[in-house]
């Protein structure tokens, strides 16, 4: 694909959201095509006055004095309205103060105007992917990435959308290809290790996590996310190792379960049912810690003989139907009750 026709992609991608008129089967008259349509439109450029006006209303915005910058790029448009600039500054200008709804319809008619503009381009699908137009992005994106393949943000963002819409190893195509961008980049590695798991690919997801936490500060999700990879794999030590850490540093009662769930599997019962007590001190309706202190519970029930009137039976009776108030829809956890009959 030669630069032109992928402009020319672009502006048909840019206008995708629009509706048209239905295509008659038969057309009353043959339609003459050449090899340049769609033909790539003509971008008009500022003069040197109208580049000088764009840089103050773009130093006016970066100095938060909005209302002057607005009033500026308006100015420019009553003028020359086909100043793709001033479009894209309107646009970020909206995106700055948050209101994304405005900043969209800027940008877009920013790339309408010149497609080839790689800021007007990235920032549409910026803001389409903050609004949650998955569809949409994707396509501004993937204009993006025609005008420079390795940008960074542009890959992330790809990588982000493939997994919003399921497309977990093309999502692992793009964070790899952020990664060899940028190989001290702690989101880009936290990015393919999301993807990675996602994609079922649960060793190397954690090596990915293993590195984005040694590039960056990870927050407590991202720990979080390498404690159920661990888990995934079943390497369950390093899962208590890294949850035990999480309770720490950002103590939670979703950190103290995985706690108590990875000492459990490792037969550390003790230790998993207090870290299980844990996390419902600090949540009296986590239910997945009280099915975590119902359980052991009836283990111990269980290895007992079940004796008929052991308070063992009663607190597994009592922490799985506080579990169950909690959260109805637990098919196993009912069938758990009625199996033992409690």
């Amino acid at each position: 694909m030669t630069v032109a026709t992928g402009v020319a992609a672009c502006v048909l991608l840019a206008g995708g959201c629009t509706t048209t008129s239905p295509v008659p089967t038969k057309p009353t008259a043959p339609v003459a095509l050449t090899p340049d349509e769609p033909a790539t439109p003509v971008v008009h450029k500022p003069n040197e006055a109208e580049a000088a006006r764009i840089a103050v209303a773009n130093d006016a915005a970066e100095k938060e004095d909005y209302e002057t910058a607005l009033r500026t790029f308006r100015e420019l448009l009553q003028d020359n309205p086909t100043l793709a600039g001033a479009y894209t500054g309107i646009g970020a200008v909206y995106e700055r103060k948050g209101d994304l709804e405005l900043a969209e319809p800027a940008y877009a008619r920013a790339v309408a105007l010149d497609p080839g503009d790689f800021t007007a381009v990235s920032s549409h699908g910026r803001v389409l992917e903050a609004l949650g137009r998955v569809r949409d992005a994707v396509l501004a994106f993937q204009c993006a990435l025609m005008i420079r393949p390795r940008d960074l943000d542009s890959n992330l963002a790809m990588s982000r959308l493939m997994l919003d819409t399921g497309q977990a190893d093309s999502a692992v195509l793009f964070a790899d290809r952020a990664v060899k961008i940028d190989p001290q980049n702690g989101k880009a590695h936290l990015q393919l290790a999301r993807a990675l798991a996602q994609a079922g690919r649960g060793a190397d997801a954690i090596k990915e996590f293993e590195a984005s936490c040694e590039l960056i500060e990870p927050p407590a999700g991202v720990v979080f996310e390498l404690v159920n990879a661990y888990a995934a794999e079943k390497r369950y030590r390093e899962a208590a190792n890294a949850a035990e850490t999480l309770t720490r540093t950002a103590a939670s009662a979703a950190a103290y379960e995985r706690l108590g769930w990875a000492l459990f599997r490792l037969n550390e019962f003790e230790k998993s049912d207090a870290a299980y007590r844990k996390s419902i001190e600090l949540d009296a309706a986590y239910w997945p810690a009280l099915n975590g202190v119902g359980v052991n519970a009836l283990n111990a029930w269980v290895k007992l003989g079940k004796p008929a009137d052991d308070p063992l039976k009663y607190e597994a009776r009592n922490m799985l139907q506080r579990s169950l108030k909690a959260n109805p829809d637990q098919p196993k956890v009912a069938a758990l009750l009625l199996k033992y009959r409690l």
